[in-house]
This record gives C-alpha cells, sequence and structure tokens, in this order.
C-alpha cells in the first residue's frame, strides 16, 4: 500500500478505510464461492446416487414382482438379500429429498412425482416380502452359530486329545507336545470370546425358534463349557510339568546319544586292529583310544541310569502325567544295558585274543633266537681252525649236545603263530621258517665231515706217535 509522502493524514485515513471495506468484501466473496462450490459438489455426488440406486431399484423390483407368483423356497432364495435392498431404498430417499429441497420446482415436481411412483411399488413388495427380510438374518445367525460350534467343539476335542492320550516318553515326543500345548494356551482367549459371541448369538435365535430347538442349543452350549473349562483348568500344570521334565530328558538324550558315539567308536577301533595288522606306536595309540572310549561308555551308562531313574521318578510321582507311557524309555535303557554288555564281551574276547597272539608271538621269538643262536655257534664252531684234537673233542661235545627238540620247538611255535596270523602275512612267516629250517639241514650236513677230518687227523698223529714210541725201543735194543 502506497501513500503520498506529502498527504495529509485523512487521505491516509481515507486510504485505509478503502482498504479494509475491500478486504472484508473479499473475505465475504470468498466464502460464498466456497459455499457455492461444495453445494454444487454435494447436489452432483447426489445425482450420481440417485440416478445409480433408482435404476438397479427398477431393475430389481421388475425381478421381485415376478417372483411374487414363484414357491416359497424360490421366493425365499430370491430376497435373501433383501437388507440390501433396503439400504438401496434409503439412499434413493435421502438423496431424492436432498435434491427436491435444492432445485428449481419443476425438476423438484419431477423428482417428486418420481420418488411417489417407486416408494408405492416398493411398498406394496415390501408388505408382501418383508418377512424374508428377518428369515435371511436368522440363516445367517444360524449358520454363525453352526460354524461357531464345529470351530470350538473341534479345538476342545483336539486340546482333550492332546491333555490325556498316551504319551511315549521321550525327548523328542515331550518337546513336540509343549509346542502343541503352547499352541493351545494362545487359542484358549480366541476360544472364550468366540464361546461368549455364541452365546449372545444362541440367545438371539432361541427367541425366534420353537422351545424344542432352544432347549437343544443350550445344551449343546452348556456342553462347549464344560469342554472349555476343563481344557483351562488342565493345559496350564500339564505345560508347567512337561517343561519341568524336557529339561532331565535332555540330558538323558544327550547321554544315550554320547554312549552309542563311543560305542560305535569302539567297535571302529576293534575293527581296524582285527583287519590288518598295525605298527607297535599305532596298535598302542589304537588301544588307548579303545581304553578311553571304553571308560566313557561306563562312565555314559552310570549317568544314563541315574538319569532315567531322575525321570522315571518324576514321572510316577505326578498326578498331571499319569497318562505317560514309560515303556519305551524302560526298552531304551534296557537295551543300552544289553549293549554295553555286548561291547564288555567283545572287547573281552579281543583283549584274549590280543594276549594269545602275544604270547605266541613271544614264544616264537624265543624259539627262533634259540634257534639262531645254535645255527650260529654251529656256523662258528664249523669255521674254527686250530688243533684238530681240541677241535675234535670241542665239535663232538656241541654236537652231542645238540637237540633236535630246538628245532621242533621252533616250528611247533611257527604252526601256532601261522594259525592266527592273518593269511597276507603267513608267507613271509613261512619263508623265514623255511630258511632258518634250511640252514639248520645245511648246519647237521656239514658238522658230519669236519668229524670225519677231525677223527683222520687225530688217527695220523696218533700213528707217528706209536711210530715214534716204536723207534725209541728199537734204537734202544
Amino acid at each position: 500500500m502506497y501513500v503520498k509522502a506529502d498527504g495529509s493524514v485523512e487521505e491516509a485515513e481515507n486510504v485505509m478505510k478503502f482498504m479494509n471495506e475491500t478486504t472484508a468484501q473479499w473475505r465475504n466473496l470468498s466464502v460464498e464461492v466456497r459455499s457455492v462450490r461444495s453445494m454444487l459438489e454435494e447436489v452432483i455426488s447426489n445425482w450420481d446416487r440417485y440416478g445409480n440406486t433408482v435404476a438397479s431399484l427398477q431393475a430389481w423390483l421388475e425381478d421381485a414382482e415376478k417372483m411374487l407368483n414363484q414357491s416359497e423356497n424360490a421366493k425365499k432364495d430370491f430376497f435373501r438379500n433383501l437388507p440390501h435392498w433396503i439400504q438401496q431404498h434409503t439412499a434413493m430417499n435421502d438423496a431424492g429429498n436432498f435434491l427436491i429441497e435444492t432445485c428449481d420446482e419443476m425438476v423438484s415436481r419431477d423428482l417428486k412425482q418420481q420418488l411417489l411412483l417407486l416408494n408405492g411399488r416398493w411398498r406394496e413388495l415390501f408388505m408382501e416380502v418383508k418377512q424374508y427380510a428377518q428369515a435371511d438374518e436368522m440363516d445367517r445367525m444360524k449358520k454363525e452359530y453352526t460354524d461357531c460350534v464345529v470351530t470350538l467343539s473341534a479345538f476342545a476335542t483336539e486340546a482333550h486329545k492332546k491333555l490325556s492320550e498316551p504319551l511315549e516318553v521321550s525327548f523328542m515326543n515331550v518337546k513336540l507336545l509343549i509346542q502343541d500345548l503352547e499352541d493351545i494356551e494362545q487359542r484358549v482367549p480366541v476360544m472364550d470370546a468366540q464361546y461368549k459371541i455364541i452365546t449372545k448369538t444362541a440367545h438371539l435365535i432361541t427367541k425366534e425358534s420353537p422351545q424344542e430347538e432352544g432347549k437343544e442349543m443350550f445344551a449343546t452350549m452348556s456342553k462347549l463349557k464344560e469342554q472349555l473349562t476343563k481344557v483351562k483348568e488342565c493345559y496350564s500344570p500339564l505345560l508347567y510339568e512337561s517343561q519341568q521334565l524336557l529339561i532331565p530328558l535332555e540330558e538323558l538324550e544327550k547321554q544315550m546319544t554320547s554312549f552309542y558315539d563311543s560305542l560305535g567308536k569302539i567297535n571302529e577301533i576293534i575293527t581296524v586292529l582285527e583287519r590288518e595288522a598295525q605298527s607297535s606306536a599305532l596298535f598302542k595309540q589304537k588301544h588307548q583310544e579303545l581304553l578311553a572310549c571304553q571308560e566313557n561308555c561306563k562312565k555314559t551308562l552310570t549317568l544314563i541310569e541315574k538319569g532315567s531313574q531322575s525321570v522315571q521318578k518324576f514321572v510316577t510321582v505326578s498326578n498331571v502325567l499319569k497318562h505317560f507311557d514309560q515303556t519305551r524309555l524302560q526298552r531304551q535303557i534296557a537295551d543300552i544295558h544289553v549293549a554295553f554288555q555286548s561291547m564288555v564281551k567283545k572287547t573281552g574276547d579281543w583283549k584274549k585274543h590280543v594276549e594269545t597272539n602275544s604270547r605266541l608271538m613271544k614264544k616264537f621269538e624265543e624259539s627262533r633266537a634259540e634257534l639262531e643262536k645254535v645255527l650260529r655257534i654251529a656256523q662258528e664252531g664249523l669255521e674254527e681252525k686250530g688243533d684238530p684234537e681240541e677241535l675234535l673233542r670241542r665239535h663232538t661235545e656241541f654236537f652231542s649236545q645238540l637237540d633236535q627238540r630246538v628245532l621242533n620247538a621252533f616250528l611247533k611255535a611257527c604252526d601256532e603263530l601261522t594259525d592266527i596270523l592273518p593269511e597276507q602275512e603267513q608267507q613271509g612267516l613261512q619263508e623265514a621258517v623255511r630258511k632258518l629250517h634250511k640252514q639248520w639241514k645245511v648246519s647237521q650236513d656239514r658238522t658230519e665231515t669236519p668229524c670225519i677230518l677231525n677223527e683222520g687227523r687225530s688217527l695220523s698223529v696218533l700213528r707217528s706217535k706209536c711210530k715214534r714210541n716204536l723207534e725209541i725201543p728199537g734204537k734202544s735194543l
């Protein structure tokens, strides 16, 4: 806003007054424009609603008037959605009345005429079929009631089954039961809410139903309430005690798994040691592993016995877990005892077998060492040089003491060892035996010649002495 700098005060006040009046007029005009626009939009909306409802209602009225001459079942089926058309009729009248009030007189007169005709037809028809609106609502309530009864009955039956059917005691079975009970815990509030809804629905239905049908409905509701109450009373303590039982059962399951793992390792170790020969270091390592697994089996068995006793005592004392069946658990414990005894026998037999093998191997090594010693002394004696008489004496003394039993003991030890050795190792043993046996025969054959030679040398020396002794007396003579 601009005012002359040299203007008077009065002029400035007049300008301010003009601007204020103009601003007020503009605001009033703006409000009127918005009001008119809003009114026009509402008129357009009502014209649309009126036109749509009139068209659909006229078409339906024509079909409905024809249905009046049809059978009762056909009419009941056709007028099942009568509440929808009641809403449409109300919407048509609301829109029509609004338009009558807002349009000019000619348009309003036409609208009044059209509404009078349609309302007249509607009134005549509605008087004939109004009972079907209530029947449709009754059918809807009965269907809702039936559906709820089915849902609640199914829930109660399934829950009662989970709460009371026999259950084999195991970690997995109890864990699954806990999951089912937690699901029941979550669904109970929902079922309670549905029961309250269905109770109200049943009361509405019985007001319009025969007395016998009402009694039957109330009996059904009473039975449902009893079943739901029993579920609510039972699931909570059963859930709590099952959760408490799951803790020792889980530990017992771990111990049983550990036991069978150790048992499997024992079988693997024995199989490996029986199948192929091992080096001394590896045999010692495997034997230590075997002892460790045996000890673990023994400790685990003790824990399993304590754990199973704890579980069985918990189930036996509980008043809530009476339907828990311990037969499977007892059978598992019995199977573990049998497996343990079988393992003890198998490892015991294997140890006896190893001890027997060790004894036979030691016997074989001792007899071989004795035989090799004899053969070495014999070889050294055959290769020895010196005075024939002395050699003869020593050879005669050694070989006269040489006993065939040394060889026989070695051969017997070899035969015994062959019976326990794997087939692939028997060939090497037999080669060693043949070699020593051959050395024995060669030594025996070679001992005869040196003895004869030594004897010959001794006779020659004797003859020489005799000759010298004879010569001395001759010279004397």
